[in-house]
């Protein structure tokens, strides 16, 4: 057996190791303001280490969208951003699980390396390759003036003198974008400000209907969170209701953006417009122009976040909100007592206007229309309600589930509906016939041609059966093409934009009236219409 004196020598070149400067650590969020298309507007400020009148960050670059990305100097000290790439030699801290990996980590120490079947080796292991080559990482030492080479892969064991340190700095090249600040001096720390809006942050509404009463209910409503862009750690967060409006967010910044020549991971991104529960114009029906029927004498008792409104947007504000990147979250928002309405609804299909469509006497169809219970949502409280899931049950000994259904966009002082289940013991039919006809009433010339139209007077019939055991209050809406003359009850009406661009006007329509237990009701009305000769 042999202790001959080692030292371990290697081919490494040497390279300038860059500190990375990450913008997750040299800066605080202090709010983040989260959409529900996934994007999500982040503030952020923090004193940074400058060198030489330039701080330079090459680690988490924030994935700013156009024209979003603003950086700002308190004290007026910015210069310049720019941006480019660059060639950057990074170290990261390792676990050693291998015997090369634990040489590496523990350089300058003595040691004893058991190597074959009985030979040790001592010495201290001054220099060691980081790469191992596919061959095998060969190690060259002195020993008693002649130069000795084995195999690693030769070594069984190795023993310290010390306790050895089990982690090593794993250096790596890397081609990464840098974003470079200029300051106007030489100050080593600078205060800096930033905010940029970010795709990868998204909440959902979720809420939860309990009904308490036949008149009231209880309305929760949590925010569900899923986070794919950064650690988030006490850090105020509004969940925002309403339509944002950032036109040209569509893509990434140029600033940040070297797609094409970066890995696929950071390719361009966009944003996301298809969120089923985003607050578009669709959504926001508030049941026509139809007149409160449910004013609770008692304000709805509320409690949760506070909330502000800014222009035409809303703010629920959770103070010290913390989540990991990558993960989901449920955070209260508000729980809410209301007033609300028990409502069967019928929609009617449209008519059109094609001249076939229309006989001289009453065709009823032999199906009746579908008819669903739903609850009228009135919300006096001191929020909107954003469009949301909402899951509705009914408390009582037991919770029982009732639906599942979307809750519209309602606004303060508002209303809005939500489905329970389909009511087979209500039966709506309705049948239409023309009454007059006026031939060749209208000409319109188009594209060199003459197109005739005749003018049709319209009845129209519906009737009512309630089947239940209990009276029923019934709203029954259409949209009509035409022009409405008379209803035998009130109608509610609200004129929309016909953008099939013909002679006829477009109008919603509702019956918002009552049928008593076992009762029938027949709505009669009239309306004109051209169509096509």
């Amino acid at each position: 057996m042999t202790k001959p004196i080692l030292l371990l020598l290697s081919c490494i070149s040497l390279t300038i190791t860059t500190a990375a400067q990450d913008v997750q650590k040299d800066f605080r969020t202090s709010s983040i303001s989260i959409f529900k298309n996934s994007t999500a507007f982040f503030i952020k400020s923090g004193t940074v280490t400058a060198d030489a009148g330039t701080y330079r960050i090459t680690d988490n670059l924030p994935p700013a969208l156009f024209g979003t990305y603003w950086m700002n100097s308190p004290q007026g000290q910015l210069e310049a951003l720019s941006s480019f790439v660059d060639t950057l030699e990074t170290a990261r801290s390792l676990p050693a699980q291998t015997i090369p990996e634990m040489l590496y980590a523990n350089l300058g120490k003595r040691v004893i390396l058991h190597v074959g079947k009985d030979e040790m080796i001592e010495g201290t292991v001054e220099a060691l390759e980081e790469e191992t080559p596919a061959t095998g990482q060969i190690v060259t030492f002195r020993m008693d003036g002649r130069w000795r080479t084995f195999l690693l892969s030769e070594i069984r064991r190795i023993e310290f003198f010390e306790k050895p340190v089990q982690a090593y700095e794993h250096k790596k090249t890397e081609v990464k974008p840098v974003l470079e600040v200029a300051f106007t001096s030489e100050k080593k720390e600078q205060a800096l400000d930033l905010m940029y809006l970010s795709n990868g942050l998204n909440w959902t509404p979720l809420y939860l209907m309990e009904l308490t009463g036949e008149k009231r209910a209880r309305l929760t409503l949590r925010a569900e969170v899923v986070n794919e862009i950064e650690d988030i750690k006490d850090t105020d967060v509004n969940f925002v209701v309403g339509v944002p409006n950032f036109s040209y967010a569509d893509r990434l910044s140029p600033l940040i953006d070297f797609s094409s020549i970066q890995p696929r991971s950071m390719a361009r991104g966009g944003v996301s417009n298809f969120d089923a529960f985003s607050n578009t114009l669709q959504t926001q029906t508030y049941g026509y122009a139809i007149e409160e029927d449910v004013v609770g004498n008692a304000p709805g008792t509320t409690s949760g976040l506070d909330g502000s409104a800014e222009e035409d947007l809303y703010f629920y504000t959770l103070e010290d909100m913390s989540i990991k990147k990558g993960g989901r979250g449920h955070y209260p928002v508000f729980t809410a007592d209301i007033d609300i309405a028990h409502i069967y609804e019928c929609n009617l299909p449209q008519n059109n206007a094609q001249k076939y469509a229309y006989r001289d006497e009453y065709l009823f169809s032999p199906n009746p229309n579908k008819v669903f219970h739903s609850i009228k949502v009135v919300n006096d409280t001191e929020y909107p309600f954003t469009t949301g899931a909402a899951l509705v049950v009914k408390n009582g000994e037991e919770t029982r589930p009732i639906s599942q259904d979307r809750l519209n966009y309602t606004p303060i002082k508002g209303n809005s509906f939500v489905k329970l289940t389909e009511a087979p013991d209500v039966h709506i039919k309705q049948a239409e016939k023309a009454v007059k006809r006026q031939e060749n009433a209208r000409k319109t010339n188009r594209d060199g041609d003459t197109y005739y139209y005749d003018l049709l007077t319209i009845a129209g019939q519906i009737e009512v059966k309630n089947y239940k055991s209990q009276d029923i209050d019934l709203n029954i809406r259409r949209p009509i093409l035409g022009e409405l003359q008379e209803s035998s009850i009130k109608w509610l009406k609200a004129e929309r934009i016909n953008t099939a661009g013909d002679l006829n006007k477009l109008t919603d329509v509702c019956w918002e009236t009552s049928v008593d237990a076992g009762d029938e009701l027949t709505i009669t009305y009239t309306y004109e219409i051209y169509v096509p000769h």
